[in-house]
């Protein structure tokens, strides 16, 4: 493959637009210099031109083969959630043979490896699409509609660049190897390069990762940005961000920091010395993540997910894969053109009730809950039916379980298989229908778990745990009972909660980095396969956490520091 630099890329993407979706195969790409001040003003005059760079924003969430290679893992943002999943302990594969996540299962090939280095093209040329979009805008001078997609392009710039300085910063491993070459190179506290919409060339041959309080002051200002720009904007669909998002945002940032200064005083001192982001303590984070999740609630109007929803109804035709779902917030919007091959698609890697993917009955290769978090779910708890109990495989369903199947193809479902996630309109066999899931960037309950969390670290544990059970006993089972005295043990009850609640969506990577807690695969009568058996270290970040950066891109901007290798830094678990 002839790679390109992503980060020297300048086109400007115009798409067009059929009826209600994107046509994703219809885009024309051109490059224009950036000098050219005409060309972008007549952009920016042309409402179905502004369109068509807000489509291309906006559909980069479902984007397909961003790498150029055809891999079975790109396939858009939440097929890297499948990715963050498989980084944790929680989302095991049942079939080890159809794992085409399988570097960072395995964690042996983690350095310049295709499936490392397409996370970081994804973003850096998911960002292209955002800059090129803002570049050619000026807000003095322009319509209030472009000033809406402006804001809306700087809500995903913000959430692309949280999400990068998350996965790229490497945090201690326990591991004298990985902690010893970080130190030596000077890359603790190192995020990722930042990519202005205005960068030149030779800026971007040499721009090195910026420290955390840089880019930490770079995401609020575009979320600060992106509030004022949709202050009055009433979004047609929800794979637009609205004010609503900014808040959610928010709160997922105020969130990351309130646990980082909380850890570590050096850097709250770092990042008051450096920049300003009206904040003296932990505790002021964690009370602006507090307030900024409660907004997002009220401002979204999204309920959390009923017994019924959850499962998708009668025919169980929107369980977890549409968008119109009362719960999600945000998310792409997805139809068959989006959809390359009868398995080449997230429901046939995702969906356990379908054929037409490696993921469905006919291949097997199933997604299973580890064994020690499926017993820890309450049996009060009717989220538990989301996965075969031991006890129910090889058996009839009955009306236990609220599944596609028929009873005899049930009965063929080992155990800890999901029935989370299922195939849009309850279709099993035809991909052109039951392929085109809905991407999930956000849904209302993140919000409610980073309130209780947020409340706790700032009011106390006694008040955390109100909010922590006024929402499991009203939305999710009405026994519930959080008992932990201490922090630490509410943390862990939350992060539990949290585990059974996101399983599957990519939302739990970013708080076992966030709190630095162990991943644990390896364990007597674990059902994860051999060869995933990988355990890190308590109190530690687990290895494979620290994303590797693409060398390619090393060997384009001189300032570029490598994170160390944590490829087969941990040996699999034997009993």
């Amino acid at each position: 493959m002839k790679k390109k630099n992503i980060l020297f890329q300048t086109a400007v993407v115009a798409c067009l637009l059929f009826g209600t979706g994107i046509n994703m195969s219809s885009c024309i790409e051109q490059t224009f210099p950036k000098s050219s001040t005409a060309i972008s003003e007549q952009i920016a005059e042309s409402p179905a031109a502004m369109n068509a760079m807000l489509n291309a924003v906006v559909g980069f969430v479902n984007a397909y083969n961003t790498y150029g290679q055809g891999y079975t893992w790109d396939l858009g943002y939440t097929s890297y959630g499948i990715i963050r999943e498989v980084m944790c302990e929680d989302f095991y594969i049942y079939k080890s043979g159809y794992d085409y996540y399988n570097s960072f299962g395995l964690c042996r090939s983690l350095a310049d490896n295709s499936e490392v280095n397409s996370i970081y093209y994804y973003y850096y040329k998911f960002l292209n699409n955002v800059n090129n979009l803002i570049r050619i805008v000026d807000l003095d001078n322009t319509t209030e509609t472009n000033r809406q997609y402006v804001g809306i392009a700087k809500a995903f710039r913000a959430m692309i660049y949280m999400d990068m300085a998350r996965l790229f910063e490497f945090k201690k491993t326990g591991f004298s190897k990985l902690d010893d070459e970080a130190a030596t190179n000077g890359v603790y506290g190192l995020t990722v390069p930042i990519i202005g919409e205005n960068i030149t060339e030779a800026e971007a041959r040499n721009n090195p990762r910026v420290p955390f309080y840089t880019i930490y002051r770079y995401i609020l200002d575009d979320l600060e940005n992106a509030e004022v720009l949709l202050a009055d904007y009433l979004r047609p669909t929800k794979n637009m961000p609205d004010l609503s998002i900014i808040f959610a945002l928010k709160a997922r940032f105020w969130l990351e920091l309130g646990t980082r200064f909380e850890k570590y005083s050096n850097d709250l001192a770092a990042l008051i010395q450096n920049v300003d982001l009206d904040i003296d303590s932990d505790k002021d984070c964690y009370i602006k993540a507090a307030d900024c999740a409660r907004q997002a609630i009220v401002k979204s109007g999204a309920a959390p997910l009923t017994e019924l929803e959850w499962y998708g109804g009668k025919d169980y035709f929107t369980a977890f894969n549409s968008i119109q779902t009362s719960a999600w917030m945000w998310g792409g919007i997805m139809n068959k053109e989006n959809i390359h091959s009868v398995w080449l698609n997230l429901a046939g890697h995702l969906c356990t009730e379908q054929t037409f993917g490696v993921g469905g009955i006919s291949y097997g290769a199933h997604r299973m809950i580890s064994k020690v978090l499926f017993e820890q779910i309450s049996d009060d708890d009717w989220r538990k039916e989301t996965w075969i109990a031991p006890e129910d495989a090889g058996k009839a369903p009955g009306t236990k379980y609220h599944t596609l199947f028929t009873d005899e193809n049930f009965k063929k479902v080992p155990a800890y298989v999901h029935l989370k996630f299922k195939p849009k309109e309850g279709n099993m066999i035809d991909a052109n229908v039951g392929a085109p899931i809905d991407n999930l960037l956000m849904r209302v309950e993140e919000m409610y778990f980073i309130e209780a969390e947020a409340i706790a670290a700032s009011q106390g544990v006694s008040a955390g745990i109100s909010a922590l059970e006024n929402f499991m006993k009203t939305y999710r089972y009405s026994s519930y009972q959080c008992t932990a005295s201490t922090m630490e043990d509410f943390r862990k009850e939350l992060i539990l909660q949290k585990r059974i609640e996101f399983w599957g969506e990519g939302i739990i990577y970013w708080d076992y980095k966030r709190l630095e807690l162990p991943v644990t695969r390896g364990y007597p009568g674990t059902n994860c396969p051999v060869g995933y058996r990988m355990n890190s270290k308590e109190g530690y970040c687990c290895p494979w956490f620290n994303l590797f950066f693409s060398k390619f891109e090393s060997i384009n901007n001189q300032a570029i520091i490598l994170n160390p290798d944590p490829s087969a830094i941990v040996e699999d678990w034997t009993e």
